[in-house]
């Protein structure tokens, strides 16, 4: 049986907050096959995107190859770093980009030209995601059960907490 770790918690929190992104941008592009207006629910969902896809990706993404896979790598684990790192090295321009367009948006609404290029990064963005997220769910919190000891565990979970920001509200 798996314990749970701080760290594998803390990472866990933020895996089901993308996931409820995620999900929302995928029933957004998939309520209009037109360029919908930017006011209301679709704003809103804009302007969730924009504000918290940017910021969850880059930290997210910068606590492990920084903090957690320099562990695993000083234990032999080589393979799910690479595996992981090659992923985001994918993901993260896609999430970039999501957000950056969704931020245009915002200021000077959708055209069918760049409502069809957010819809395809978007959709892009989900499948990428959700799959990378799976894979963190089930190999990397196991991982980190298995290969960090309680005290360097400890130890990332209060650097997690000094390097990942929460937007507000």
């Amino acid at each position: 049986m798996m314990t749970q770790t701080q760290t594998g918690a803390l990472l866990h929190q933020d895996h089901l907050q993308t996931i409820a992104i995620l999900q929302s941008l995928d029933e957004l592009v998939g309520r209009h096959r037109n360029p919908p207006a930017v006011e209301g629910d679709v704003r809103n969902e804009l302007q969730r995107l924009a504000a918290t896809m940017r910021a969850e990706v880059e930290q997210h993404f910068g606590f492990e190859e920084n903090h957690l896979f320099p562990e695993f790598m000083r234990r032999g684990e080589v393979g799910i770093v690479t595996m992981l790192t090659h992923e985001h090295r994918a993901i993260l321009p896609l999430a970039l980009e999501a957000a950056d367009r969704a931020e245009a948006a915002l200021a000077g609404g959708f055209d069918a030209a760049a409502w069809q290029a957010f819809r395809d990064t978007a959709s892009e963005l989900v499948e990428r995601e959700i799959f990378h997220i799976q894979k963190e769910e089930m190999g990397l919190l196991a991982a980190i059960s298995a290969l960090l000891d309680p005290a360097t565990d400890a130890a990332l979970a209060e650097t997690y907490g000094r390097v990942v920001t929460k937007p507000a509200g």
